[in-house]
């Protein structure tokens, strides 16, 4: 091992709290100091590459992500919030002679980031964690169990027929292609994590008493520990025509493949009719677009009205019709109906009696909890939504050892108390890291604070924060220009906030929300800049 020192910087220059990007090679690393010490860590996110020295550090060490909320400890490099995937390198630092110096392995400089250091499995230790689900939570629990210490067993059931994948990426983009193309490790990486899989299968039932899970192949397995990861299912509306060809719901690579499949089919511009103008709708719209003309119906007055309020919604519209899209809100869906008195789809038809001639339809409606496999169980209590009612160690009620992630779970809500349900990828992801820990290292109460992001025809939107409820949305910047800020406030608090083009103030306020240092509703009417306010916990 080769190992070189690299003068980057004179300490007369950081103040502490203080973080700065400097090159080792060409090689980008990030280099700051907290109380009165020096750390250096590899430069970019491992999720998708962001430049880290863009991101917010608080006086505790936690490094956030500008681009998607992920976290890292600028002391060890250690992940401490998805969606990052692997660990940052760390180097060792020194100061002589008022000289910053980076000592590193000229080999290790260029890979960036850190596979994690994982346990291997045990022969004597039979203890074993039956993961049901292989989604983002799923796949994260059984990562961060090896990074833990458990040495046990651990088996994961999916109904997908491919290992986890990058699902943000299946709305995002069209023709997704090959499942193994955005996956989020290979198998052989799983291989070498110690984690069975069995694919293209489902669970059928769960009995708490004997401790076993049965599965629609006929296998029974048996668990000490159980994590229920089952995230969310596409929702169908009950009308006539939903079963016709080309009518799609999306959320798995192969509904992706399909949709692409189906328009490319009709040649030149086919019209594609979206149902629902929320997140998932409106990014397949997006996308979409460039090879279709795309009509998306929607209840609500303007897109995204209910989760980013009406103004932020009509000026995300606008955008979208500037781009070639059209909208038709305040509507409903009655019917599709099939071309020519055939199986495919011909026409939407709405309530008001307009037909929207559609050679493609896709259900954009929400997702609802995949607990069907818990349907006729007497030992689980399902919420309305068909949900589970969890602490905040996200262990299911009345269970020590049976634990419920993601989309399925109800939690409550550390910064207001109320019971939520979240349908997030970082949130499962989260979610998942947190199951793991209680298993393997003991109690561990969730403390993330909410975050997503969605990519709309090369704009990026991020949100944080909840805010079921809001009385008022206070906007800093431009709607029209499409360079704002968006506070959601309920009263004095501020729940949660919205940007685009107005980075890091996301991610930034997150790590507010975090310790506790939002500012109240009235300053930011006031003009207080949130960026101003120290991250000292």
């Amino acid at each position: 091992m080769a190992i070189s020192k690299h003068v980057v910087a004179k300490e007369a220059d950081f103040k502490d709290g203080e973080k700065k990007e400097v090159k080792v090679g060409e090689q980008p690393i990030l280099l700051a100091k907290l109380d009165g010490s020096f750390y250096a860590t590899s430069g970019k996110c491992t999720h998708y590459g962001a430049p880290l020295v863009k991101g917010s550090l608080a006086s505790d060490g936690r490094i956030m992500c500008p681009w998607h909320g992920a976290c890292f400890n600028i002391k060890t490099g250690d992940i401490e919030d998805a969606p990052a995937l692997d660990s940052l390198l760390k180097f060792d630092v020194k100061v002589e002679n008022g000289d910053v110096i980076i000592e590193a392995d000229d080999a290790a400089l260029s890979a960036s980031r850190r596979k994690p250091a994982c346990v291997k499995r045990s022969k004597d230790n039979k203890k074993t964690v039956v993961i049901i689900g292989g989604g983002a939570s799923g796949a994260a629990t059984a990562k961060t169990l090896r990074e833990n210490n458990f040495s046990g067993i651990i088996r994961v059931v999916s109904r997908e027929d491919y290992l986890p994948i990058d699902r943000p990426k299946v709305s995002k983009t069209f023709g997704t292609g090959d499942p193994s193309q955005i996956a989020l490790r290979t198998a052989d990486e799983w291989k070498e994590l110690d984690v069975e899989f069995t694919l293209g299968t489902d669970a059928t039932a769960v009995d708490p008493e004997n401790h076993s899970v049965t599965l629609s192949n006929g296998d029974e397995w048996k668990y000490d520990y159980l994590v229920l990861a089952t995230g969310g299912w596409p929702r169908k509306i009950p009308i006539p025509g939903v079963d016709l060809e080309n009518v799609f719901t999306l959320r798995t690579v192969h509904d992706n493949n399909s949709i692409q499949q189906a328009v490319k089919s009709f040649g030149n511009k086919p019209n594609v009719v979206v149902v629902g103008s929320s997140f998932i709708g409106m990014e397949l719209a997006a996308v979409a677009c460039k090879d279709a003309n795309v009509t998306v119906v929607g209840m609500e007055k303007v897109p995204f009205q209910r989760v980013l309020g009406e103004r932020v919604g009509k000026a995300l519209g606008e955008m979208h019709k500037s781009n070639g899209v059209s909208l038709i809100m305040n509507a409903s869906v009655e019917a599709i109906e099939a071309r020519d008195g055939g199986k495919a789809t011909g026409s939407v038809k709405l309530k008001d009696g307009t037909n929207l001639p559609a050679d493609v339809v896709v259900l954009g409606v929400g997702v609802g909890p995949q607990t069907d496999y818990l349907k006729n169980s007497k030992s689980f209590k399902l919420e309305e939504d068909g949900s589970l009612k969890v602490d905040q160690h996200f262990k299911v009620e009345g269970f020590d050892n049976i634990y419920a992630t993601g989309d399925i779970a109800t939690f409550p809500y550390q910064h207001t108390g109320n019971p939520l349900r979240i349908e997030h990828f970082g949130f499962a992801e989260n979610t998942g890291r947190t199951v793991a820990l209680n298993i393997a290292k003991g109690p561990k109460e969730f403390t993330h604070v909410p975050y997503f992001w969605t990519a709309q025809h090369g704009k990026s939107i991020r949100y944080a924060g909840f805010a079921k409820d809001f009385d008022d949305v206070i906007i800093e910047g431009d709607l029209k220009e499409l360079s704002f800020a968006a506070y959601y406030a309920q009263g004095e608090e501020i729940l949660a906030i919205a940007s685009l083009n107005k980075d890091p103030v996301v991610t930034y306020c997150a790590e507010l929300l975090r310790i506790g240092k939002m500012p109240k509703a009235s300053d930011i009417r006031n003009g207080v800049n949130p960026l101003d306010i120290p991250l000292n916990v």
